[in-house]
Order: structure tokens, then sequence, then C-alpha cells
């Protein structure tokens, strides 16, 4: 588990497009919605236990989500995102690759007005 998200995660990251978390998905058929539901949640369960055993525990829990369809995912993602470590990681991936930096996701929490 260590070793292949060690390899398979940073190649994910790289390749994914630059809006992949803020852009709007396609609908998809039954049989391919619970296979990304199974494979998204497989891998935020392998991203907890990261969190604790060797390996990339925040980068594979995004992951995960990113590959689920929930109403709440894209605000945990931009608050996930929103991290300046989280967020360095990643850009530090993607231009080793050649690639831009990630777009984030804007908060959808209503903001205060007085």
């Amino acid at each position: 588990m260590f070793v292949g998200t060690l390899i398979a995660i940073p190649v994910i990251l790289v390749r994914v497009p630059d809006d992949w978390f803020v852009r709007p998905h396609c609908t998809r058929s039954l049989p391919v919605k619970v296979a990304r539901g199974v494979i998204g949640v497989a891998l935020i369960a392998f991203g907890i236990a990261m969190l604790v055993l060797p390996g990339q525990g925040i980068l594979t829990i995004l992951v995960g989500l990113g590959v689920l369809d929930l109403p709440f995912k894209h605000r945990l993602m931009a608050k996930i995102l929103s991290n300046p470590k989280v967020h360095h990681a990643i850009d530090k991936l993607r231009r080793k690759a050649g690639r831009g930096s990630l777009q984030l996701p804007v908060s959808s929490s209503p903001s205060v007005t007085a």
C-alpha cells in the first residue's frame, strides 16, 4: 500500500488538469458511479490509515475525494487545498513535471456582511 501510493499519488496529481478541482464533471452511468465510489472510499480509507502509518495520507485522501461525487466534496477539498503546506507540496510536484499550479476551489460558504 505504501509503495503503491508513493508512486501513484504523485503521478495522479501531476497528470490532472490545472482546473480539475474547480470544473464541473459530466454525469456518468450507474456502473461508473459505483466503481468511482468504491475506488474513492478505498483511497480515503487508505489515506486515513496512512495518517498514522507511513505514506502520503493527506494527498491520498484528497485524491479519494476527487474521485467521489459527494455534495460536500468541494468544501472539504477547498479546506484541504487551502492548507499552505499541502498546496505547496502539490505545486512543487507539478512544477518538477513542467505543469502549472492547481486552481483552488472557491469556498462556497456564505459571506457575512454587516
